[in-house]
């Protein structure tokens, strides 16, 4: 399901917490590094997420976001904030050539690195590598 973040709601804080975990704290991020990514740019989408590929008023771009359950894709479209948390469960991630395609239950997007020279992501990496150990876990 895809949130609307643009005002702080605690039940859809309580949603997400519960979906993928609470964020990860202070010292985790001082030992592992970045739970957070480089920018993509959405390539397409379900349409759910209502983008206009065609309009130019706002940027394509997102992040993802590193939780102890899951991970979440942050986006913004015009003046709105939005979320798409995905539990480790319903996550499935495929890289074709310069293209990562992320499936969740029902929707997906395909995102290219924002940064043209990187081949591949090491954040993306390190997601399935969370994953794996989350399925070991579980």
């Amino acid at each position: 399901m895809i949130y609307n973040v643009t005002r702080t709601d605690r039940n859809i804080d309580q949603a997400v917490d519960q979906l993928v975990g609470k964020p990860f704290g202070f010292i985790y991020k001082l030992r592992n590094g970045s739970i957070g990514s480089e920018p993509f740019v959405i390539y397409a989408s379900s349409p759910e997420f209502n983008i206009d590929f065609d309009s130019q008023d706002y940027g394509r771009t997102c992040n993802l976001e590193l939780r102890p359950n899951g991970i979440i894709l942050h986006f913004r479209k015009k003046a709105s904030s939005f979320i798409w948390p995905i539990s480790f469960d319903h996550l499935t991630i495929q890289q074709f050539d310069n293209l990562f395609l992320i499936q969740g239950k029902t929707l997906f997007t395909k995102l290219k690195p924002k940064v043209k020279s990187k081949k591949s992501s090491p954040f993306i990496k390190k997601i399935i590598d969370s994953k794996a150990a989350f399925r070991l876990i579980v």
